[in-house]
């Protein structure tokens, strides 16, 4: 070392002690410089920084070293002046210790887009650099999205640089000086792996969008704006949104920061409640969570009136509690789901997302000593999040594709039972044995329980109205069953109890569980013979064209596999003329859907008296239409059946 630079190195060495002693007992008024060799690299360094706050914004570094300018040590190893609204100095001194000169690289790892000038002193002219406005981009292209500067020193060089941030965010950056081999190598691996990591998460959002499209739940639809938020946000983390450029300015991107955070919050805890199903577990968690979510909303709309620093520290502190309520939901819904995994992983995600987010928060504040990990804790949690809330969506997928494959089971058992059903109904006919004839059906379900047999012979026509308990498939195979069964009363068509009779015995094994009503009518016109066997069900009505209504009914419990049915046959004399109306319960219990009231028998009945003189048909398409008005809706709780037969075979009355 020449004796120059010894002189140097023992001044520098006096001039530490000095410092030290004098920091020891008394609030330093400078910082310590700081030592720098080719062969090192230094980070967090905010330590070493002065920092001073012009009270007029305007101020130039010439006005500030005119100045009596006090400058005062930087009170955190970050740069950290979220108070202040001013643009904030600082300076640091530098002393170069090596054999060669060489290029550092001072870097500020900045989660918001910030204008840094940096001015530096050679030769006697002071120099300007700009970082944040895109000038690096141009000539170095492979550290454009970082806020670095290079900075020349000759060997035992000390040198004193100026450090301006004029910034709308609160300012927080941790602060590097790398030798220029490891920043090449260092911005060449980051690029690398924000490449990767914008690639994988480009990729999955466009798996999320095809998910949304393709199976057209609300939850992933939620997850492809939030993951598309995300994306944004990382770009501020990661600089990469240096590379966005429209127009000369920047301050639309500061605007964009805070309203991706409150973006990014809402669908976040829109896709936690639809993932999570939270309503089905807790009504109140979704109450809260939906008004907290009007709240972000509302608060979003501040951005025109309040100032944007203000602003941004607003939403910062907004955005923790989505992420505290979102692992709070998860954590209640582990214990009330069945799907345990699923919400393992979600609880997961947003763990890591916290932990993420509270070690750059803690260290930028100084609760954590400076770790340089922090300034990418908020990509990398991220990252993990949108990885385990992949394998969650992975397992959802599954369960939907399972779903599916036994949707497409059920439904495909449905059009079976559905052509089973068709066949149970009479085929479209306007009279028997020469007797007008009305027929209406309205199943509570696309496959119903109720059933009608039209059996008719040279000179006898057989009737048959039956309900089986419930709906469905299950029902539908029991009345197709029955339909089977009717064969017995073909051939025996004079004796409808005995044919009851054989028919229950046929079903007995059959019925797991479920009965059936049902009614005989048996009908011999030339002789007048009404005969009639009742099952339990509600009696055949007669209506005359007068509008009297007279009931015909028998002894005879519902068909089941328990308690015998002790069918008895009553006979009559054929009414020479009117309308014979069976029907099944769903017509007097048809309900409104508003105020729960019954159709009931005695509306019913009022119905079909104004409607004596009418044909059958239009007396069942009027009774079918004017119980979809009562309940309002086109589907009742039942299924409703309705036969009419005219006995005046010469009834010509039009429809």
């Amino acid at each position: 070392m020449k004796p120059h630079g010894k002189w140097k190195l023992v001044q520098f060495f006096k001039r530490s002690s000095i410092l030290l002693l004098f920091g020891f007992f008394v609030n330093p008024l400078v910082s310590l410089p700081l030592s720098v060799e080719e062969t090192n690299n230094y980070r967090d360094i905010g330590k070493y920084f002065e920092y001073t706050i012009p009270k007029n914004p305007e101020s130039t570094l010439s006005d500030l070293l005119k100045e009596d300018t006090l400058w005062r040590p930087n009170p955190k190893k970050v740069i950290s002046f979220p108070r202040s609204k001013h643009p904030v100095w600082l300076k640091i001194t530098l002393i170069h210790y090596g054999s060669i000169p060489h290029t550092f690289f001072l870097h500020l790892s900045n989660p918001v887009v910030d204008l840094f000038e940096l001015h530096t002193e050679i030769n006697g002219q002071w120099r300007t650099q700009w970082s944040g406005e895109q000038v690096l981009q141009k000539n170095k292209p492979i550290y454009s999205h970082m806020s670095a500067f290079p900075i020349t020193l000759s060997p035992n060089e000390s040198r004193t640089i100026y450090l301006k941030i004029k910034s709308d965010n609160p300012i927080f950056s941790f602060v590097s000086f790398y030798n220029s081999r490891t920043f090449i190598a260092y911005s060449k691996k980051q690029d690398i792996f924000f490449a990767g990591y914008f690639g994988a998460g480009f990729m999955m959002f466009f798996f999320s969008l095809f998910l949304a499209h393709t199976l057209r739940y609300k939850k992933f639809f939620y997850f492809f704006f939030y993951l598309a938020t995300v994306l944004l946000l990382n770009t501020y983390s990661t600089g990469f949104i240096q590379y966005f450029e429209f127009g000369n300015s920047n301050s639309w991107k500061n605007y964009l920061f805070p309203i991706t955070i409150h973006l990014s919050s809402i669908f976040g805890l829109l896709f936690t409640l639809e993932f999570l199903e939270t309503k089905a577990f807790s009504s109140i968690l979704n109450r809260i969570t939906i008004s907290y979510i009007l709240i972000l909303t509302f608060v979003l709309l501040f951005i025109f009136v309040l100032d944007l620093r203000n602003f941004i520290q607003l939403t910062v502190f907004l955005i923790i509690i989505p992420i505290f309520l979102a692992i709070f939901i998860s954590i209640f819904t582990l214990f009330k789901s069945k799907k345990k995994l699923e919400v393992i992983l979600f609880l997961l995600a947003f763990g890591v997302l916290l932990f993420g987010a509270a070690l750059n928060t803690f260290t930028v504040q100084g609760f954590l000593k400076p770790i340089h990990f922090a300034s990418y804790s908020l990509p990398l949690g991220s990252a993990l999040e949108v990885f385990f809330l992949s394998l969650a969506l992975v397992l959802r997928v599954s369960d939907y594709r399972k779903s599916n494959e036994q949707k497409q089971e059920i439904d495909l058992q449905l059009k079976i039972a559905q052509k089973l059903q068709n066949g149970l109904l009479p085929k479209k006919r306007s009279h028997a044995l020469g007797y007008p004839l009305g027929f209406r059906y309205l199943p509570a379900t696309d496959i119903g329980g109720d059933f009608v047999e039209i059996i008719e012979k040279e000179k006898e026509l057989g009737l048959f109205l039956c309900d089986v308990s419930g709906h469905g498939i299950p029902a539908a195979m029991i009345a197709s069953m029955t339909k089977v069964s009717l064969e017995i009363w073909s051939d025996i068509l004079n004796k409808p109890a005995l044919a009851a009779d054989k028919i229950r015995r046929s079903l007995l094994s059959l019925l797991s569980g479920h009965f059936l009503s049902a009614f005989f009518v048996y009908i011999q016109p030339e002789e007048r013979i009404l005969k009639i066997a009742n099952a339990g069900h509600l009696p055949l009505l007669h209506l005359d064209r007068n509008g009297n209504i007279t009931t015909y009914t028998s002894y005879g419990r519902a068909i089941n596999e328990f308690v015998p049915s002790d069918i008895k046959e009553k006979s009559f004399q054929l009414p020479v003329e009117g309308t014979l109306i069976l029907f099944t319960d769903g017509v007097i219990e048809a309900r409104n859907v508003h105020t729960g009231e019954l159709f009931g028998e005695e509306r019913f009945y009022q119905l079909i008296q104004a409607l004596a003189k009418k044909h059958p048909q239009v007396i069942c398409d009027s009774v079918i239409e004017q119980i979809e008005k009562f309940q309002k809706s086109k589907r009742s709780d039942d299924d409703i059946t309705i036969l009419a037969l005219s006995l005046d075979s010469s009834f010509e009355v039009s429809l």
